[in-house]
């Protein structure tokens, strides 16, 4: 007995075949052709047919496969088709949705909410103190009298003690070449502040209690506020941000209030030598 030849791999038949394209045709009645061109067991036919009537192997190549996205087109068209075929109820099918839902991926979108509330534009900002002791460039002390206003005058020995000490508030400001700070008394509650004179309106310079400088904010810290430059000659002066181009002064004459005079006034001192206090 003569053994039956063993196919080539290529040769076996895959789940494709030539007559995929006929099952999506308008003909639903699939009629199968032999193919004898691709027989490779002809010579055993007569073998076969003696233990199976009327069963004739056939070996086809595969074709290459359709595409995914083809075959859903396909797909689509076909059930187009069958729904409308009598016997068919629509409610049995699935529908465009059902197909859609495979491809297409529905997902919820979260949307969360976020109030934003912007900060008060505030013009400075607290950054810290330091305490000094001030002189005019005639080496002039500053003076607490009375606890209503500053004097300057010279001071020696034991008098020394009397030098009033004076806690710089520094600040930020969105003008680098601006230095802002306040100015207060070292053991109380008195800053310097600017304000118009009544009847006048020219700018004076007092003695005003305040708890804490640092609560102040934009317009209420304006009059407390001073710009301190340091020029050429190594001396700070000091001008009032309420008022522009007007600067802490001091009178040549000795125990003189000091007061806030214009920056064009050539009979006031208004260079300061600031020395921090040890």
């Amino acid at each position: 007995m003569a053994l039956a030849e063993v196919p080539e791999f290529n040769d076996i038949p895959m789940e494709y075949s030539e007559h995929i394209e006929e099952f999506y045709s308008d003909d639903f009645n699939i009629k199968m052709k032999p193919n004898k061109t691709h027989l490779q067991w002809k010579h055993h036919e007569e073998c076969w047919s003696t233990y199976f009537s009327g069963v004739k192997p056939e070996i086809r190549k595969p074709e290459k496969p359709k595409s995914t996205f083809k075959k859903a087109i396909m797909l689509v068209v076909v059930v187009e088709k069958l729904k409308g075929k009598r016997g068919i109820e629509k409610p049995s099918f699935f529908d465009d949705d059902d197909l859609l839902n495979h491809i297409l991926i529905e997902e919820d979108i979260t949307c969360n909410t976020i109030e934003v509330q912007e900060a008060s534009n505030a013009r400075f900002l607290y950054n810290k103190t330091t305490v000094h002791i001030i002189r005019d460039h005639r080496q002039k002390c500053l003076a607490l009298k009375e606890n209503s206003h500053l004097v300057a005058l010279f001071l020696q020995g034991q008098d020394i003690k009397r030098e009033a000490k004076i806690n710089v508030d520094s600040f930020y400001t969105t003008d680098i070449k601006k230095r802002p700070v306040t100015l207060g008394i070292a053991g109380c509650q008195l800053y310097l502040c600017c304000s118009a004179e009544e009847g006048t309106n020219d700018p004076v310079l007092s003695l005003k209690e305040v708890a804490d400088i640092k609560e102040k904010q934009n317009e209420d810290l304006l009059p407390f506020m001073f710009y301190k430059k340091l020029g050429s000659n190594k001396y700070n002066s000091f001008e009032s941000a309420a008022f522009p181009g007007y600067y802490i002064s001091t009178s040549q004459k000795e125990n003189q209030q000091v007061q806030l005079k214009s920056g064009n006034n050539q009979v006031f001192l208004q260079d300061f030598i600031m020395n921090p206090n040890a």
